[in-house]
């Protein structure tokens, strides 16, 4: 599957970080802690936030966890 990134700005990326606890992090970013819809096969999916360095980026669609978690450096672009 391939995500498309939105370049957004900090201020949005840290709202979103502390409107709920996330349901997941990693080393790039988090989902929000509560599901935007579930996919075909009933699993929850949420919105994506990622940092790369000073720039801050959402996923166009929302991820399940397993999306989120094989994100890839190199993946994330606008």
């Amino acid at each position: 599957m391939t995500t498309t990134w939105i370049e957004t700005t900090e201020e949005r990326y840290d709202e979103m970080l502390g409107v709920l606890p996330p349901e997941d992090m990693t080393g790039l970013g988090f989902l929000v802690g509560e599901p935007s819809d579930h996919n075909e096969q009933g699993r929850p999916r949420y919105a994506a936030f990622v940092r790369i360095g000073d720039r801050f980026f959402e996923s166009a669609e929302p991820l399940t966890i397993r999306e989120f978690r094989a994100v890839k450096l190199g993946e994330v672009s606008p």
